[in-house]
């Protein structure tokens, strides 16, 4: 009598492997974008949330704190902490700090510009300050965000 055994053979686990090998294929790269895009967009929310607040503090003040510094976020703690944010939020999505301008233009305005360098964590050497420049795409991860005076000045392009 001859016994069947059961189980798998060589070729057809070679074929499972390889379907799960083209599946993450497809599925790694997407699963990076939208972390990455996540991470983006957190900045861009909290790049709004301290330039609200920024701009609470012009309205009170009728200057921009810091008075002409390039520093870190951290360094507006002492303006805003507490009276105009509960938690002043002082890193990107990428856990890079943001950094802050201010500065005269003119006698009596006052601008300021929060900076994040994106994922490769460098600045960019365009001249975001005094750039109106839009990014159109939405996927390069490394492009610098800049808000200004209330609105983006530097960013990836929102559709």
């Amino acid at each position: 009598m001859k016994m069947k055994v059961k189980g798998f053979t060589l070729i057809e686990l070679l074929i499972v492997v390889s379907l799960i090998g083209i599946i993450a294929a497809i599925v790694i790269p997407n699963l990076m974008a939208a972390l990455h895009k996540g991470k983006q967009k957190a900045s861009i929310g909290d790049m709004k949330t301290i330039g609200t607040a920024v701009e609470a503090y012009m309205v009170d003040t009728s200057m921009a704190p810091g008075g002409g510094a390039v520093a870190l976020v951290v360094d507006l703690q002492p303006y805003l902490q507490s009276f105009y944010l509960a938690h002043l939020p002082i890193r990107d999505g990428w856990s890079t700090p943001f950094h802050y301008q201010s500065g005269a233009e003119g006698l009596d305005q006052a601008y300021y510009s929060i900076f994040s360098y994106g994922r490769d964590k460098n600045p960019s050497p365009i001249d975001i300050a005094n750039t109106n420049y839009i990014v159109d795409n939405m996927l390069i991860f490394d492009n610098d965000i800049c808000f200004s005076n209330g609105m983006f000045t530097y960013t990836p392009k929102v559709k």
